[in-house]
């Protein structure tokens, strides 16, 4: 029977696999969101409506019209039976219902849903070779950014976001508004998956100081911490995020941070850098090349502290090879440990 189903593999076969390997219990958080609907008059459940949308999303199909149109078949209505458990189902939900579902329902039984499938996936322990190890304790990476998905001329709602352009040549003041969101996403090698969602607005019109993108993250690490209370968690970002509070945070939650460094972004640390660029100047010009002896043959001497700082200039994309490949050791402990035992037996016979 067993070679019979692999024989006849398709698209949701593969589907079911995935489906009950890591997500056992996939029908049932959707389940638990809270409905806004009134009782009498829903015929589709909540899993349902969200497994139609997950299956356009997995089937790059680009409009909810496009969903009702390619999935109200014979075969698609039978293998989508067999995905939500309900032999009665008779046809496809249609792509109003959807939408009116999604307009009612709370964003945050959304995130739920989100959370529960990414906590399943990750007791698996597939992914544990993507960790990041520092000071002896593993850490999930998780990139943190923000984007902007919506852009007006007009005034969208109270909560936008506003930004003033003034023309140079007229004086001429426009405005424009937006809406950013913050996302942090976990990195699983060449996957990546949303775990952490905070939007970036107003909350009116008439606020003093808008909303930013620091401020939103201080409200997302909260959300992990609550979400992923046990997750150990290493932020990257960019140079925006250079600066004590960010760091505290990150330390408070029990985590750790990779933060891009730019120039001018932390001013304590930019003269670190320069006075180590300093440093490495002054330490070529007081260590010069030693004069070869007329008739002498052979390379010209460097002496072991010139050697040294011209090897690790040259090979600088190697020496820190550890800081953009994870995979890379800090140090060659390993590689020591390694070989100890060898050395050891070697000692011995001789």
């Amino acid at each position: 029977m067993k070679r019979e189903l692999n024989n006849e593999r398709t698209p949701i076969m593969d589907l079911l696999k995935v489906k009950k390997h890591f997500f056992k219990d996939l029908e049932k958080t959707p389940n638990d969101v809270i409905d806004p609907r009134h009782g009498s008059y829903t015929v589709y459940s909540p899993l349902e409506l969200l497994m139609t949308s997950l299956l356009g999303n997995l089937m790059t199909i680009k409009t909810v019209t496009g969903v009702t149109e390619s999935f109200n078949n014979n075969e698609s209505i039978e293998n989508f039976r067999r995905l939500v458990k309900n032999p009665e189902l008779v046809e496809m939900p249609h792509h109003d219902t959807i939408t009116d579902f999604l307009k009612e329902l709370d964003p945050d039984e959304l995130l739920k849903v989100r959370t529960g499938t990414i906590k399943d996936l990750l007791k698996k322990r597939s992914f544990e070779q993507y960790r990041f190890e520092s000071n002896k304790q593993k850490y999930w990476l998780v990139a943190v950014d923000a984007t902007g998905p919506h852009s007006f001329n007009k005034r969208h709602c109270e909560h936008c976001l506003t930004r003033k352009h003034v023309d140079k040549e007229t004086d001429k003041e426009t405005f424009s508004y937006y809406h950013n969101v913050l996302e942090a996403k976990l990195i699983l090698g060449e996957f990546v998956f949303s775990i952490g969602t905070e939007f970036i607005e107003n909350e009116d019109e008439f606020v003093t100081k808008q909303d930013c993108e620091r401020n939103a993250f201080k409200r997302l690490s909260k959300r992990l911490k609550k979400d992923f209370s046990r997750l150990p968690i290493c932020i990257l970002a960019d140079s925006l995020y250079a600066n004590g509070p960010v760091m505290e945070i990150c330390k408070s939650n029990r985590g750790e941070y990779i933060i891009r460094f730019k120039a001018g972004s932390i001013k304590t640390l930019d003269r670190e850098f320069e006075e180590i660029k300093r440093l490495e100047n002054k330490s070529i010009t007081c260590n010069p090349i030693i004069e070869k002896p007329i008739g002498k043959r052979g390379r010209q001497g460097k002496g072991k502290t010139r050697a040294l700082i011209e090897r690790l200039h040259n090979y600088k994309a190697s020496v820190c090879l550890f800081v953009k490949n994870f995979a890379v050791p800090f140090d060659n402990n390993l590689a020591e440990r390694d070989i100890r035992m060898m050395k050891v037996k070697t000692k011995v016979s001789e």
